[in-house]
């Protein structure tokens, strides 16, 4: 994975959204003075490499962040992640509680309530593929704007991430983890972020005004977030 890095100190990773890369993290990392900040591109997104055309799970991109962290030497490391980022952290720490000291997760990602509407939308899209095979507009009518976004490769990616529910990997993450969402997140509501709260065994939740990316305005905020949550004796 390429990555960058900026600071030295205690060593922390941060785990972007999908869509984005490590790049939105670093007017936060620059904040901060005291930490070795690791801001990496995950396959498919940034300067990484795609994934295969068969796709990658969300333990596949775990999996590729171990070997990440091997690479670096990072015996033990805080892991701050946001979104989808947050997928890949609960799955990490659940498999390798050795190497994460703490986890800060931004607007989760993963935890899936039933939905009536989205679970009529993919019904829907399943019988308009039966009587229309080969009508490509489809996939324009009833994909999301991430699923839109991807080119043919990533998408098989992003239907085997979006529909894991990783309740039972939270139930097995041992660090102190602290959930910030958004009052008004339509992306990640805060309701899903209360239940990721009650499966993790040491989880902590502060709910902020504003929405999926709102934290990101205000760098400041953010940093001083961190610092007071990683720096804080468990």
């Amino acid at each position: 994975m390429y990555y960058q890095k900026i600071g030295n100190g205690t060593p922390v990773v941060f785990l972007h959204g999908w869509g984005c890369d490590g790049n939105i993290f670093m007017p936060i990392a620059s904040k901060l003075q005291n930490f070795s900040c690791f801001l990496p591109d995950f396959n498919g997104f940034g300067k990484s490499p795609k994934p295969p055309k068969k796709g990658w799970s969300v333990e596949e991109y775990a999996e590729a962040l171990y070997v990440f962290f091997v690479e670096h030497n990072l015996q033990r490391a805080s892991i701050v992640a946001h979104s989808f980022g947050c997928r890949v952290a609960i799955v990490f720490a659940a498999k390798f509680p050795s190497l994460v000291e703490k986890m800060l997760l931004f607007a989760p990602a993963g935890i899936r309530n039933f939905s009536f509407s989205r679970w009529f939308k993919v019904k829907m899209y399943k019988i308009s593929r039966i009587f229309h095979p080969k009508n490509q507009s489809l996939q324009t009518k009833f994909g999301s704007a991430d699923y839109l976004a991807c080119d043919e490769q990533m998408r098989t990616t992003f239907v085997k991430v979006v529909n894991q529910d990783l309740s039972s990997f939270a139930k097995k993450v041992r660090c102190p983890t602290l959930i910030v969402n958004g009052k008004f997140d339509a992306s990640t509501p805060l309701s899903h972020a209360e239940r990721l709260q009650k499966l993790l065994p040491h989880g902590a939740l502060v709910a902020i005004e504003g929405g999926h990316f709102d934290f990101f305005a205000n760098p400041t905020a953010f940093a001083q977030t961190i610092s007071f949550f990683l720096e804080a004796k468990s």
